[in-house]
């Protein structure tokens, strides 16, 4: 005889409504890519294309992390993200993975995203990361044009740390957009 799973319990178990939440936050990510790309194509700098991502995206990304909560919740949106642009680019998923395994390797020591400071600190690691990752992965790849900016690290450097700023900024505007779903009833979520 099964015993019933307890409220507690079952909190910790992925549910459809999580992996629904997740896909339509993934959804976001993958618009906000689409919109704000096209806009960086003139400027072959290492990360600008995350630096005009971030914001919009890490609105969907912080939407995502306070209402999923859980250890796991970027590698969710992120790694079905990853999925769905293997099929364009394996340069791109390459990245993404990197950046959503780092992120969720240091947030697993942090308990997951049910804080707003654990939500600013994952937005800033992934978007970081993904710059990082990207020129790592863009060099291994594409060779001596993109292997140069591993050496410029006065380039370098202020790019990954603008791509963290702009996740700052993504976070910020995520946590606004929370605040005002919670006043109309439409997202709950234990802050």
């Amino acid at each position: 005889m099964k015993t019933p799973i307890s409220h507690t319990q079952n909190k910790q178990l992925w549910q459809l409504k999580d992996y629904v939440f997740a896909a339509f936050m993934t959804i976001g990510i993958a618009i906000s890519s689409i919109l704000t790309v096209p806009l960086t194509l003139a400027i072959p700098l290492p990360g600008i294309r995350t630096i005009v991502w971030a914001p919009l995206a890490g609105i969907f990304l912080t939407l995502g992390m306070a209402r999923l909560q859980r250890r796991g919740s970027v590698a969710l949106m992120i790694g079905s993200l990853a999925i769905l642009l293997s099929r364009i680019s394996l340069v791109i998923t390459a990245f993404l993975v990197a950046a959503l395994l780092l992120t969720e390797l240091i947030m697993w020591t942090r308990g997951g995203y049910k804080t707003k400071a654990n939500r600013l600190l994952g937005n800033i690691i992934f978007f970081s990361t993904t710059t990082v990752a990207g020129a790592l992965v863009g060099a291994y790849v594409a060779g001596e044009n993109f292997a140069a900016w591993l050496t410029q690290s006065w380039i370098l450097i202020p790019m990954t740390l603008l791509s963290g700023v702009a996740g700052g900024v993504g976070w910020w505007l995520g946590e606004l957009v929370i605040k005002q779903l919670q006043r109309a009833g439409k997202l709950d979520v234990d802050i």
